[in-house]
């Protein structure tokens, strides 16, 4: 039952929330490359996912907003499983708005009619939610990636004077739901691109940091996963490799002295996806951002976003010589 503390392997719990649209089902979806990918679809939405580009190429979908349904999957997933795989419940959402209408038809209520619910029906809400947060917990713990899909909602406080006060945006579910999750995400979309800000709490990750816009990828939720080892022999000439790799040639002074080193990758970049990882993971601090529009505001540009590992390489190289210009102060930033 006991176990060593250096010998404890847990998995990780995020949440993803954001307007309908943003791309939440699909980022989750995409965000392992290996084990098997469950899906407790409690929207249907599942089925929208196939032939999407980045799909997880193992997935195993059950559709119900059953709590016994629920309970009974992640119970299965448990005993087939294997740590590393992960989990997605598509949304924590739904299950909150069922339970909460299945509480008023006990009370005996419309639902169309009756908005508030009593001290009992909410605690009988609390309990069933728990008995969802503990299954997905206990996943985690047993070494299992937990992605939590949750809609984006407004929420209101009363006041003493019968008023209300807006506290701001929130995941449509009840407050336990901050405490289990290890990061709180919110999913934006501007055109193509999508950006993810932890949000609401400080993330437990230590690559997350609180209110700082990533891009949504695979590397920026699980930096273990990507940019993976690429199998191709490297027989190619020195010239050929610079021609594919985002990193300066070695007799090249770094760009910052003194921030952490950044390993190179074993490899080239495979996809302009990982191009681009790379290209933030390494110049984000010198250009101010993540985002593209960070890079046009840093090259003074108005050039579209590259779509191709060499379109990034001379993205890359155009902001190592901006930053030479720019001299001492900006070179050690």
């Amino acid at each position: 039952m006991f176990q060593r503390i250096d010998e404890l392997h847990t998995g990780s719990l995020y949440i993803l929330t954001g307007q309908a649209g943003a791309g939440k089902s699909h980022l989750a979806a995409a965000a392992r490359r290996g084990g098997t990918l469950w899906v407790l679809d409690t929207e249907g939405a599942a089925q929208n996912l196939a032939g999407k580009p980045g799909i997880h190429r193992r997935i195993q979908v059950m559709q119900s907003l059953s709590l016994r349904a629920l309970t009974g999957a992640m119970e299965e997933i448990r005993a087939s499983g294997k740590p590393g795989d992960t989990v997605v419940l598509d949304s924590i959402s739904k299950v909150f708005q069922a339970m909460r209408a299945y509480a008023q038809r006990r009370a005996g209520a419309e639902t169309d009619r009756k908005t508030g619910i009593g001290y009992d029906e909410h605690a009988s809400v609390n309990r069933n939610m728990q008995a969802v947060y503990t299954g997905l917990t206990e996943l985690k713990h047993a070494g299992f990636h937990v992605i939590i899909i949750g809609h984006l909602a407004r929420k209101y406080r009363a006041q003493d004077d019968g008023g209300l006060h807006d506290e701001g945006l929130r995941v449509l579910a009840d407050d336990q739901i901050a405490y289990e999750a290890d990061a709180i995400l919110l999913v934006e979309r501007d055109g193509d691109e999508r950006a993810i800000t932890p949000i609401i709490k400080p993330p437990r990750p230590a690559h997350l940091k609180y209110g700082r816009r990533y891009p949504a990828t695979l590397a920026t939720l699980y930096p273990d996963q990507a940019p993976e080892s690429d199998a191709r022999p490297r027989r190619k000439a020195n010239a050929a490799a610079a021609e594919t790799s985002l990193e300066p040639a070695t007799d090249v002074e770094p760009l910052d002295a003194d921030a952490p080193a950044i390993t190179p990758p074993p490899a080239p970049p495979r996809d302009a996806a990982e191009a681009e990882q790379r290209f933030f993971a390494r110049y984000a601090d010198v250009i101010g951002g993540n985002a593209w529009a960070d890079v046009q505001r840093y090259l003074q540009s108005r050039a579209p976003r590259p779509t191709t590992v060499a379109g990034w390489i001379a993205v890359a190289e155009a902001v190592r010589d901006r930053a030479r210009a720019d001299g001492p102060s900006v070179m050690s930033a």
